[in-house]
């Protein structure tokens, strides 16, 4: 008896193909939807906001997500994070797609930090701006532990 009119036919390989095609439209939503978190965004902002009155220092991380600099910077951001309260605003200018490009141009524009975008090329690292004479005060690499981070950051407090 083969299948009802209107029934697929779930074998094992049309099983497959049916899962996969599943997987793959569901990975495709999760990406597209996920909201790249920038300073200035209210949803995620941090505490701090490039715009505050106790900011001293945006750092300024030029990332994609196939960039494996950026990768490496990651758990060294989140732990320098944990070091500095209001005085450093971690911000992210995300190069990874159209749209992630066009809210960090905008994101640039709302909070002073269009030198900053127009000043520098590529990803994989961190630039440092004083926030209060808005000039770049420094530039932090992935080849640099969060410890030698935290102290160049610190140099400028």
């Amino acid at each position: 008896m083969g299948p009802r009119p209107g029934m697929l036919n779930l074998n094992y390989t049309n099983m497959k193909k049916v899962v996969g095609t599943i997987v793959l439209a569901m990975s495709f939503l999760l990406i597209s939807n996920l909201s790249v978190a920038q300073c200035g965004d209210k949803k995620t902002a941090s505490k701090a906001d490039c715009n505050s009155e106790t900011a001293k220092i945006a750092a300024v991380k030029f990332h994609a997500d196939y960039c494996g600099a950026c990768k490496n910077l990651e758990p060294k951001i989140t732990e320098l994070k944990s070091k500095f309260n209001d005085d450093v605003v971690f911000v992210k200018f995300d190069f990874t797609s159209d749209d992630s490009k066009a809210k960090t141009k905008e994101m640039a524009a709302n909070q002073g930090l269009n030198n900053v975008l127009a000043s520098h090329e590529g990803t994989g690292y961190i630039v440092l701006y004083d926030l209060k004479t808005k000039k770049e005060i420094g530039k932090l690499k992935s080849s640099q532990s969060a410890a030698e981070m935290e102290k160049e950051i610190k140099s400028f407090l």
